[in-house]
């Protein structure tokens, strides 16, 4: 009767493992960290483009989350950030509507959260994936500083944050030292639009005297500074390689 029992309850745990197994390595996190190359419009010097960049290559680092349903394709969530320093020759370009002061020197900071598909395999001891991913972007960067035209001194800038869609194609290919841990390779295209637009109304500035060349009066007169509207649109774009550890659960 002992033994029936606890034949019994060895049986009843065998379902329990096999959701385990079933479960296992459903989900998994990644870190990973490298060099980013900027391309394009992002890493233009030319004062007439108004999308010119003006960035130079930098690093990367970001942190994903992805969950696999069957096949093994999933979803991923991942926050990315970037880091390229402007061009040595900002520190004498003075942008268009600056009284004064230059654009460098200074760095974008790109903060990027995007989520997507993603396609993770182990084969052996080699671990492959591939992700499709689409989001936001937003970026500080000197090239979104707007000058306020109500400061007559010319000094009063106002910083600004460039926020737009972005996006990301990775794949990566490594080695799984087990079933929970791989360490990988990533190349992946990242970029985005970040625009900022931002508008100064008209402004009180002072009181001018002069006579009135008719009457030959001292008339005062309220002086106020120019409406203005900024438009600020630019794209990033970059290749990054990066070393990425992977911790599945």
């Amino acid at each position: 009767m002992l033994v029936f029992i606890m034949g019994t309850g060895l049986f009843a745990q065998q379902p329990s493992d096999s959701v385990k197994v079933r479960k296992y390595r459903n989900m998994g996190f990644e870190f990973s960290a490298g060099y980013s190359m900027v391309m394009g419009n992002y890493s233009e010097l030319d004062k007439e483009n108004k999308k010119a960049g003006y960035s130079t290559n930098g690093w990367l680092a970001q942190l994903t989350y992805h969950w696999l349903g069957p096949r093994n394709f999933g979803l991923a969530i991942q926050y990315s950030f970037q880091n390229n320093p402007l061009a040595d020759s900002t520190k004498s370009i003075c942008p268009d509507g600056w009284s004064s002061g230059t654009l460098g020197p200074g760095s974008w900071s790109n903060h990027y959260l995007l989520i997507g598909p993603v396609f993770i395999k182990t084969i052996k001891k080699v671990y492959i994936d591939a992700k499709i991913l689409g989001g936001i972007i937003v970026s500080s960067s000197a090239n979104f500083t707007t000058q306020d035209p109500s400061d007559t001194t010319g000094m009063k800038k106002d910083i600004n944050l460039g926020a737009g869609f972005a996006y990301g194609f990775s794949a990566g290919i490594g080695y799984a030292f087990s079933s929970h841990l791989a360490l990988k390779v990533n190349a992946a295209f990242m970029g985005g639009w970040p625009m900022k637009k931002r508008q100064y109304g008209s402004k009180f500035l002072y009181f001018k005297e002069y006579r009135d060349p008719i009457t030959g009066l001292i008339v005062t007169e309220a002086v106020y500074s120019t409406p203005v509207t900024y438009e600020i649109k630019k794209v990033v774009t970059t290749f990054n390689v990066t070393l990425g550890l992977v911790y599945r659960f």
